[in-house]
């Protein structure tokens, strides 16, 4: 029989679950399983066989950067318009601490080959992982196509992820504070419904947070409303970039900010012909300065059902632009109340996740988009991500 290969690549803590999904998913056509460390075998019922070999940073960590790195740098290579998908992939193909070759015997049954192939996206989709083929193109678990060597890609935006369990290894227990703040955020989901999952620890514990200085997030929030109005006025009916960047250049005077654009927001700036898919991930930008005007006190955070208040966001900025700061307008949170907004974002996320992985509406009429945008915003309000950068935030679900 002629062998097909696929790659598995994922963030995991248990690296087990691997081998427990496959099992599992393959039950109902497997003759024998034999699990050996990190390679098993599954015999099918037509006495074919699927092999599977993993490598994986707790044993073979420079095996894992090797290989990663090596992918990382082929796709960093590709020409592509989408350049902020391509940066995000390449992100995300950094964070892969888990690598399963796979090989498994092909007939004429395409029926068959579809089964076997669409079994291997249902491990994917259960521990968050992705599936390459070897003509480099990268899926999700639902069969969607990440990013492939011609620099397509079926997403418009796409953030990194990593795995809740990761969030256990190499962190200080969760203390009193962390577990009533965890209750607090599961009786605000059950009252509005919002599916969860009880024993998802803090993203940031109380002892581990440092908030952001005032100063900091009044400037990093008129950084984005600059970026998010530069995307507005190019999506617009009649697109105009001076126009746009006369507008980014009035914030930036008034507010003081020239230096505050980072990396990724100066080189789409410099940009003069701006993908749209860029375009429109820099306008949900909008929802991480909500955040940080929540934080400042000027405004109040809703339930994310709905995207926030463009055209309030737009005044607060232009009103105030002569006193060259939005600081003062309102009461700064205490650390408290921003640390539970926060877990209680980080729990709305992955209500978000799971019922995109496992293919189910979003629950409880929230909006996606927007609690992934606050998610982003408060973990590096709160100094997740180990204090990253703002470029280099990995919000985890």
């Amino acid at each position: 029989m002629e062998k097909a290969n696929l790659t598995l690549y994922t963030v995991i803590g248990d690296f087990n679950r691997v081998a427990e999904s496959m099992r599992a998913r393959f039950q109902e056509v497997t003759k024998m399983f034999t699990p050996e460390d990190d390679r098993w075998m599954i015999v099918l019922q037509d006495d074919s066989m699927i092999r599977c070999s993993m490598i994986q940073v707790r044993d073979q960590a420079e095996q894992v950067a090797e290989h990663t790195e090596g992918m990382a740098n082929y796709f960093a290579g590709v020409e592509t318009s989408l350049t902020a998908i391509k940066e995000e992939v390449i992100r995300q193909i950094q964070c892969f601490n888990c690598v399963v070759g796979i090989e498994f015997e092909l007939d004429d049954n395409r029926d068959r080959t579809n089964y076997i192939v669409n079994t291997f996206y249902d491990v994917a989709g259960d521990v968050n992982g992705f599936l390459l083929y070897p003509s480099m193109s990268l899926f999700d678990g639902k069969g969607k196509l990440l990013f492939s060597v011609k620099g397509e890609s079926e997403y418009e935006t796409f953030r990194p992820v990593a795995n809740a369990d990761l969030l256990e290894v190499d962190r200080p227990e969760a203390g009193d504070v962390d577990l009533a703040r965890r209750d607090r955020s599961i009786a605000r989901l059950k009252e509005a419904g919002v599916p969860y999952m009880e024993h998802l620890p803090c993203e940031v514990m109380d002892c581990e947070a440092v908030i952001k200085s005032p100063e900091m997030i009044a400037h990093r929030a008129a950084a984005l409303f600059a970026v998010a109005l530069y995307s507005e006025v190019l999506l617009s009916e009649n697109p105009d970039r001076e126009e746009a960047l006369n507008y980014v250049s009035k914030v930036a005077e008034a507010y003081h900010i020239e230096d505050e654009f980072t990396p990724m927001e100066r080189a789409y700036l410099d940009n003069p012909e701006p993908e749209q898919h860029d375009c429109i991930q820099f306008l949900w930008r909008y929802e991480c300065c909500a955040v940080l005007l929540w934080a400042l006190g000027i405004d109040e955070l809703p339930y994310p059902s709905e995207i926030c208040n463009v055209p309030f966001i737009a005044r607060l900025f232009f009103d105030h632009k002569d006193e060259g700061t939005i600081l003062g307008l309102g009461e700064i949170r205490k650390r408290g109340e921003i640390l539970d907004e926060a877990d209680l974002t980080l729990r709305y996320d992955w209500a978000c996740v799971d019922a995109r992985v496992n293919g189910k509406e979003v629950p409880a009429s929230l909006e996606g988009g927007v609690v992934m945008e606050r998610h982003y915003a408060f973990n590096w309000l709160i100094g997740g991500s180990d204090g990253a950068a703002w470029d280099e935030i990995q919000p985890t679900t």
